[in-house]
Formats: C-alpha cells, sequence, structure tokens
C-alpha cells in the first residue's frame, strides 16, 4: 500500500531561500565612534592614569588630594557591554528564534530580524549599564558627579550603545 499527498501550496523553496538571505549577517553592538566610544572602552576594560607631578597639582586644586605614594589612578573595570550581553543573550536569542517564523513565513525582513535583534539586546545592555552599581565610584568622583551611579552622569555614553548589522 503506497501513501500519495499533494499540497496547494509548497512553501518550502521560499524556506530554503529565507534561510540563506540569512547566513553571512552578524550584528554588532557596542559604543561605535567618537568620544563615547573612548569612555565605553575605558568602563568596559579599566585602565590606569599615570600621575604626574602637573596632574597632581591640578587634582590638589580641584579638592582631591592625592597621599604622596600614588602613582597612578585606576579606573575598574566595569564591563557593561559583555556582562550585559552575558546576562541578556539567552532571552535575545528566544525571542529572534520566534522571530524567524516569521522570516520564513514570508512576514518580516532579515533585515528586520537583524534589527529586531539588535535592538533587543542594545536595549538590555543600556539597562544593565545604567543599573550597574560595583565597582563604586570614588567618594570624590560621587562628590562631583552627585550620583554614586559609576556608569552614568550625562547619560550620553549609555544612549550611544548601539547596534549595526553587518555582512
Amino acid at each position: 500500500m503506497g501513501v500519495k499527498w499533494t499540497t496547494k501550496t509548497n512553501k518550502l523553496p521560499q524556506i530554503k531561500k529565507s534561510l540563506e538571505t540569512i547566513g553571512g549577517k552578524q550584528v554588532k553592538v557596542g559604543v561605535f565612534n567618537g568620544e563615547h566610544a573612548w569612555l565605553a572602552g575605558i568602563h568596559e576594560y579599566g585602565c590606569r592614569i599615570p600621575v604626574t607631578p602637573k596632574m597632581r597639582a591640578f587634582l590638589h586644586g580641584q579638592g582631591l588630594h592625592l597621599n604622596p605614594n600614588t602613582t597612578e589612578i585606576v579606573i575598574p573595570e566595569r564591563s557593561f557591554i559583555r556582562n550585559g550581553h552575558d546576562a541578556n543573550i539567552d532571552r535575545v536569542i528566544n525571542q529572534t528564534e520566534r522571530a524567524i517564523i516569521q522570516v520564513l513565513a514570508g512576514k518580516m525582513s532579515r533585515d528586520d530580524l537583524c534589527d529586531l535583534c539588535g535592538e533587543q539586546l542594545a536595549t538590555a545592555i543600556k539597562t544593565y549599564a545604567r543599573n550597574l552599581s560595583k565597582p563604586k565610584n570614588h567618594p570624590y568622583t560621587v562628590e562631583q558627579k552627585g550620583s554614586s551611579n559609576p556608569l552614568v552622569d550625562t547619560g550620553d555614553m549609555i544612549e550611544h550603545i548601539d547596534w549595526k548589522v553587518e555582512g
């Protein structure tokens, strides 16, 4: 006994084409340009700034009196991009996987899918950065900013977290 079947529409070629067009695309999330990228890099990886006599005198004039033995100022690593990614990627992948169905059905373009993924991850990283509280700012920094939130001063750096699609 054999089984024969027919279908009114064969979506397999369209699905295959959709999957092929997604291939090779990459979504990158970060702070990509200018002063904000420079500042993001400092916070993401931390840095050490050698204290010169001129810097020591300037900081003294600003009310920050360094110990005579202090040879460098350490800005600690506050990895908001890498840790924000790691804390949120599973949720973003789950949401993106659900949206792939729309691409396969021809209801969403691959570019829209990539933008959706980028927007979700960028938003999640922004939230992570705003909520980051450790390592704490130096008391002098808190006094100058008027806030203890390590990554928020004007909010410009966080607002420049963006995404781009390549490939």
